[in-house]
Order: structure tokens, then C-alpha cells, then sequence
């Protein structure tokens, strides 16, 4: 009984497997699953390519490469490969008539498992490589001291002699040579502003490689050789060009903050993981300015960014993103609440037909206490009762009292005023003296940054001789010198604080027609005209005035103890630069150690660079924070994309641009091509020259170069620029097996259009010809009967 029970379940449990199996397969080999399956692709492919907002959604903050290397998607395409796979196995028979359409289906998983190799292994990224670096030698130098050859950057040496002062001073991608024996021909120049130790600068120009063609340019004179006789000036500066070879490529669309001690070249580098892209983050809007009509939903944002490196310098620290902003500026603004007196005002001027112009003014930095136009300025003064002392006209004015004389005067200056006075001497009547006023000097900055001071250079002919007096806006700074401005009159040297008796002189300079003038508990408004004060009245925050008809004054806020605020500046999105990506972006980093929390926004750099050098004027940032490591020392910390090192260093040994006839001219549409001539560094030798163009890219160990962008001259100077070039770098796994694919697949299609009607219209003629024949042997035996 037990074997009969025993042998009776066992059929029964394989019949289970096998119906398990069997609805596996019938639900991948089913008609319908595959047009569900291939129709949920396509949905997923478009929403990915033609809707990009739904994959920048906060939830999934995807860019599109991770689109399509997330797992439903690479489910969706295993489970279409398995349907594909089995349908093709249970309901397409394996005969040379069908091989069409087994090569197709074969050629579609073969061309997805090559494209899951290579999204799976893909790595893509851009670098800059700069064309040269300049190699400077001195007697007794104790190292190598290099500068990249870009416009404006500079450097000092210092050797026995002392320092020598070496700045870029200009670049010529086409400078011609017109010595024999090449004549003709085209060579990179490179121009240097040396500045030695002692004696005058001149301008050194390196020809790259035509060593033998050095000199040295004397301002003024022309090429060292005509003006004294020998190619350079001090022969004991050797000045060299070498390759600039570039190490690293930063890969695309990945975030990194990089770590170093203040005064180091090497950065740590500390990759940032599940960092957003498209959508702000912060957790208080008082942590950001915005535009009064924007409106920023609070998300919050806590990633920790562990330390890669024994030797970084905050590997004991706790370091966190806290904060996250697609695209903003640092922007300065002032709050009430200082301790020291610093009067701020904002206020609006409106007219009909232009936009509102906003200002900012300050009342004790004079080079900013007035608008860029002159048209207002504002002041402080101490109490209501100086309103009386305001400027009632807008010209300059000099006063001159006279003691003894009764004798007072008030001169408006303007540039007429100064034109007439050159030359000659207008006596002050009743008086033995004149004057003369030679110019005025308004908003001197003083030195260490101590304010400024608006003076008037008048000279002085008295009794005994001249004289010349600085009259200062300021009267404790007023001077008097000897003719000629240089030696304190009436002292040996230097500037004396006694001033002539005699003489007592005031100076206000030009003022704005417009004046506002704060005091304790108010604000005064005086508009001047040409002939005086046309308006003088008390002004309250948010009245708004007609000045005159068509232009109106709104004052918007006024601080008297105003402190300056720093925080980022969301842009609101009518004002962004499209196609900007991540240039503006910036994290908020928390850095956490024994000695207490910091807190500071960074911006992003494109590259980290090892030092500012390589920022090219601007055209590339470089903008390192400064933090406190826990021993107190300063660390330096920038925010960039992870970076890689290339297998082997690669430097730009040339650019050249395929023009039309008659060659570059500035515009771009005179250029046909660019063209980058790489040498790779393989061991301690380069490789010889190769030539990347646009889509015509190289590959070198194991990653292909395509050139992504040039530096392109500025407008009217088409000799300049192409300093470096700008390369993409990336890898290609999988591509012949994705080509294999495709051609596996075309090879069915081929088969399937071309050769399988050939097939089908043989076997149909061999068909009929069997009927024919079968035909004719069941004829025969009638025929004989009738016979």
C-alpha cells in the first residue's frame, strides 16, 4: 500500500514542476507579454528622453544616463530579452526558413547584453590640457619654478641678485617668423613682463620651438638687440617652455569636495554620494536670500562625506552636506542691528519710461555714498540743525576768509572755473594775496583703507613768495607745500601741520543734485537746481516724492547701525543662463570638530585645479573655502566632480584651425574644424603626435579622446587664444559586441527580405512540380481503359 501511495505521488510532483515550468514559460512566450513588455519600454524611453521632468523630480533626482541604468529599467529589458528569447524557442521553428527571424531575435539580446556592458562600465568626464608652462631658471635657484602660460599670470623668484617679478603678458597662436632659415612660418609666442631685482622691466618672447629665436623687447626702445646691442637684457634669466600635461579627467555629472592643508598642492579628494541635481535643498529660508516673488519649498539634506585618505587633514572631523542650491550667487546685504554707527540706505528712483533703478548708498564710504551717475548722494550728519549747512547748488565750492581783512569769499568751481585760472593769478580784494586753482581731487582712497578725502590744489602768492595748498574736504587734512607740491612749506621735509595763518580755506566738493541727509530720528530731502534749492522737506521710509516731472524718489529703507550679511542668492529662473548645468551651483558644508562646528557655503569649480593659475582670467573658477582642522590650522576645502587618473598623461603639443579662404577672422563661422595634436606620455617617453578633431576621436590606453571644447580668441583678436584645448575622455566597453548585435540583427533582416522569398518561391515550384507529376501517373491507367 505504501509503494502503491509512493509511486502514485511521484508522477504527481513531477507533473507540478512541470506546470510551474510550463506557465513560466507560457507567460514569457506569450504574444500579448511581449507587446506589454515592448510597449512599457518605449513609455519608459520617452518619459526619460521627451519628458526630463519627471526623472528631476525631488523623489528621484536622476539625470538621464542614470535614467536608463536604473534596475526597472534594466528589469524591463531582461524580461522583453527572456520573452523574446523563449517565444522565439517555442513557437518559431529552427528551420532555414525561419533563420531570418532567429538571427533578428538573436541579434536584439546579443545587442542588449553588449549595451548593459557598456552602460554598466561607462565612465565619461572632460579635462582641460594648457599648451605650455614657462620653466624659470636663476643662478643659485634651490628648485623648479614653472608658470602655465595663460595671460595674466604671474609670479616672483628670488635669487642672490633678489626678486624678480615674471608676468604673462600676452599670447599669439600665429606669430611670423622672419628670420632665414624659417621664414614664413607660423610659431606659438609667448610674452613675459620681467620686472628684475633692480634696473627697468622689459619683455621677454619664447617662440615655442624655435629656442634660438629668444629675445628680449626694452618698452620704448624696441628688441634688445637694436637698443644695446645683444639679444637679452639680463642673460643670467633663462626662460624655457615645456609641455603642460594634464593627469586627470573629472568625470561627468558626480560630486566631490576636495581636502588640503593651507599651503599644500596636492588635494584629498572625498567623493559626495546620492547628492541632488535639479532641486534645491535647505532646511530654513533663512539660510538663502531669495527674489520677494520666489517661493522655495524647506527640503531637508544630511549626507555625510566620509574621509578616502590617511593623510587628510579632516579625516578626525565630521564633514556634512547640509545644504544643496541648482543655482545661486553670494550676494551682501545690510541688516539693522550693528553696534557701531553705519547709516545704509536704499531707495528707488522711478520714471516713465524706463525701468526702476535701485540704490544702495553709504554714507561714510564716500566712493560709494553717491550713485553711479552723480544723481544722488547721501550724508550723515550729527544733528537736524546741519541741514542748514547743506549744499544749496551742485557745484563745487572753495570758501577763503581772510582774518583781519573782513574779507570772505565763496567760489563755485566747475571746469570752466579751473580753465580760467590756469596761468594766472585772481587777487583776493582787499587783501595782498591771490590765488590760483590748479584741480581738484575728489574721493582719494586713503591709505590702509582708512576712508577718503576730496581735495582742492590751490596756489597761493603772498608777500614773501608762493605757496601751494592742499585744501582737503576734511580740514584736518589740509596741507601746505612749496611750489611744485613735493616739500612742506615752511619745514625742511615731508608735510607740515601747520597751515598759514593768514589764509583760512574750506573746500566742499561737487555734491548731487539730489541730496539725502540722515540725522538722529529722520531723514532730509534737498533737490538743488541751477539756480539754488528748488526742495528741502523731511522724507519718510516708503513716501514717494516727485523730484521733477517724470522722475520720482522712493526710499525703501534707511539703517543707521547697518552689518553686512552674506548668504547665497537663489536666482529665480527667468534670469538663469540656459544650458548653465551645475555651474552655479553650491553645497552648504558643515565641518564638525573637538574645537566646534562651521558652517559655510561653497561654490562649485569645475575642475580642481591645483592653484588659481589655471583659472584663466575667470573663464575657469577656483574658489577654495578656508576651514579650522581641530589642531587650529587652516584647511582649504573646494567643491568639484570626482576625478580620475588617466593611464597616461597627455599634453597638447599643438591646435591648429581648418578656416575657410582667407583664414580665422574672429568669427566663427570662418572655422571649418578644430583640431588638437595630443602626445601621450607612455613611461618617460612621448608618443609621436595625434591629431583628434571634431567627431574623429583617438583612443589611447583603453580611453578614447574627442575634442569637446577650444579656447576661442576674444572678439577682434584672432591671433589669440588657443591656450589649451578641451577634451572629452571616455571608455567604449561593449562596442563590438553591440556592433555584433546590430550586425547580426541586419544580417536577419537581409535574410528575411531578400533570401526567404527566394527559398519559399523554390520549395513552392518544387511543390507544384510534385503535383504535376502525381497528376500525370493517376492519368495513365484511365487512359488505358478507354484504350
Amino acid at each position: 500500500m505504501d509503494a502503491t501511495i509512493t509511486s502514485a505521488a511521484a508522477p504527481g510532483r513531477r507533473r507540478r514542476t512541470s506546470g510551474v515550468l510550463a506557465a513560466m514559460l507560457g507567460f514569457f512566450g506569450s504574444i500579448w507579454m511581449g507587446i506589454i513588455l515592448a510597449s512599457t519600454l518605449f513609455v519608459y524611453c520617452t518619459i526619460g528622453s521627451a519628458i526630463p521632468a519627471v526623472r528631476q523630480l525631488p523623489l528621484l533626482e536622476m539625470t538621464e544616463f542614470e535614467w536608463f541604468h536604473w534596475w526597472p529599467f534594466n528589469l524591463i529589458v531582461g524580461m522583453f530579452a527572456a520573452s523574446l528569447t523563449v517565444t522565439t524557442v517555442r513557437r518559431i521553428p529552427f528551420r532555414p526558413v525561419n533563420f531570418g527571424v532567429w538571427m533578428i531575435h538573436t541579434g536584439i539580446i546579443v545587442l542588449t547584453l553588449g549595451s548593459y556592458y557598456y552602460f554598466s562600465t561607462k565612465i565619461e568626464g572632460d579635462a582641460p590640457v594648457f599648451r605650455r608652462r614657462v620653466r624659470i631658471d636663476l643662478p643659485g635657484q634651490t628648485e623648479t619654478v614653472t608658470l602655465v602660460a595663460l595671460p595674466g599670470n604671474e609670479t616672483t623668484v628670488t635669487d642672490e641678485s633678489g626678486r624678480w617679478g615674471l608676468r604673462i603678458q600676452s599670447t599669439n597662436s600665429n606669430w611670423p617668423i622672419l628670420s632665414d632659415p624659417h621664414k614664413g612660418e607660423k610659431a606659438y609666442a609667448i610674452n613675459i613682463m620681467v620686472t628684475p631685482p633692480d634696473g627697468d622691466p622689459f619683455v621677454r618672447q619664447l617662440l615655442d620651438g624655435y629656442p634660438q629665436y629668444t629675445e628680449d623687447i626694452i618698452p620704448g626702445k624696441g628688441r634688445a638687440i637694436k637698443a644695446i646691442g645683444r639679444k637679452l637684457v639680463r642673460e643670467q634669466l633663462t626662460l624655457s617652455l615645456e609641455y603642460e600635461p594634464q593627469e586627470y579627467f573629472h568625470v561627468m555629472q558626480t560630486w566631490a569636495i576636495y581636502v588640503r592643508r593651507v599651503g599644500e598642492t596636492h588635494w584629498h579628494q572625498r567623493p559626495i554620494r546620492n547628492m541632488p541635481r535639479y532641486n534645491d535643498r535647505i532646511g530654513s529660508r533663512d539660510q538663502v536670500y531669495m527674489d520677494r516673488h520666489d517661493s522655495l519649498p524647506l527640503r531637508t539634506l544630511d549626507l555625510t562625506v566620509p574621509s578616502a585618505a590617511a593623510a587628510d587633514p579632516l579625516k578626525d572631523a565630521s564633514v556634512h552636506v547640509t545644504g544643496y542650491l541648482r543655482y545661486a550667487q553670494m550676494q551682501g546685504r545690510w541688516h539693522e542691528g550693528g553696534e557701531t554707527l553705519n547709516p545704509v540706505l536704499h531707495a528707488n528712483l522711478l520714471t516713465d519710461n524706463t525701468p526702476t533703478t535701485s540704490v544702495e548708498l553709504m554714507a561714510f564710504d564716500r566712493t560709494r555714498s553717491r550713485d553711479a551717475q552723480g544723481l544722488m548722494e547721501f550724508v550723515w550728519l550729527d544733528r537736524f540743525s546741519e541741514v542748514a549747512s547743506l549744499p544749496t547748488e551742485s557745484a563745487a565750492e572753495l570758501g577763503i576768509v581772510v582774518p583781519g581783512k573782513d574779507v570772505s569769499l565763496t567760489i563755485a568751481i566747475s571746469p570752466e572755473t579751473i580753465a580760467g585760472h590756469l596761468g594766472r593769478f585772481t587777487p583776493i580784494e582787499g587783501t595782498e594775496f591771490s590765488y590760483r586753482i590748479r584741480s581738484l581731487q575728489d574721493n582719494l582712497m586713503m591709505p590702509g583703507g582708512r576712508g577718503s578725502v576730496s581735495i582742492a590744489i590751490v596756489d597761493i602768492k603772498t608777500p614773501e613768495g608762493q605757496f601751494t595748498r592742499w585744501v582737503a574736504d576734511k580740514p584736518q587734512k589740509s596741507r601746505d607745500l612749496e611750489p611744485g607740491g613735493q616739500v612742506a612749506h615752511g619745514v625742511e621735509s615731508g608735510f607740515s601741520d601747520q597751515l598759514d595763518p593768514r589764509l583760512h580755506m574750506t573746500y566742499h566738493p561737487r555734491s548731487a543734485p539730489i541730496i539725502l541727509a540722515g540725522y538722529p530720528g529722520g531723514l532730509y530731502l534737498a533737490v538743488n537746481g541751477h539756480n539754488g534749492r528748488e526742495l528741502g522737506r523731511d522724507i519718510e521710509v516708503g513716501e514717494m516724492i516727485e523730484i521733477v516731472p517724470g522722475l520720482r524718489l522712493q526710499i525703501d529703507s534707511l539703517l543707521t547701525h547697518a552689518t553686512l550679511e552674506t548668504r547665497p542668492f537663489v536666482v529665480p529662473q527667468s534670469r538663469r543662463r540656459a544650458n548653465a548645468g551645475e555651474l552655479f551651483s553650491m553645497i552648504r558644508l558643515e565641518v564638525s570638530t573637538e574645537r566646534g562646528r562651521q558652517v559655510q557655503w561653497m561654490p562649485y569649480n569645475q575642475y580642481a585645479f591645483p592653484d588659481a593659475q589655471y583659472a584663466y582670467s575667470g573663464r575657469f573658477s577656483f574658489a577654495p573655502v578656508t576651514f579650522r582642522g581641530a589642531d587650529g590650522k587652516p584647511v582649504e576645502i573646494l567643491f568639484s566632480r570626482e576625478r580620475r587618473k588617466l593611464p597616461h598623461p597627455v599634453a597638447l603639443d599643438h591646435f591648429e584651425l581648418d578656416t575657410h579662404v582667407g583664414g580665422f577672422t574672429g568669427a566663427a563661422l570662418t572655422i571649418r574644424n578644430y583640431i588638437s595634436k595630443l602626445r601621450f606620455l607612455d613611461g618617460e617617453t612621448w608618443t609621436d603626435v595625434r591629431a583628434i578633431k571634431v567627431n574623429a576621436p583617438t583612443e589611447y590606453g583603453g580611453y578614447w579622446y574627442f575634442q569637446s571644447t577650444w579656447d576661442k580668441p576674444a572678439s577682434g583678436d584672432p591671433q589669440g587664444g588657443m591656450n589649451y584645448t578641451g577634451l572629452g575622455v571616455g571608455n567604449r566597453n561593449g562596442v563590438y559586441i553591440q556592433l555584433a548585435g546590430c550586425c547580426l540583427a541586419v544580417s536577419g533582416m537581409i535574410f528575411a527580405f531578400y533570401i526567404k522569398p527566394l527559398i519559399k518561391r523554390r520549395r513552392a515550384g518544387h511543390q507544384r512540380n510534385k503535383i504535376a507529376d502525381k497528376s500525370v501517373v493517376q492519368e495513365k491507367p484511365l487512359e488505358t481503359i478507354a484504350s
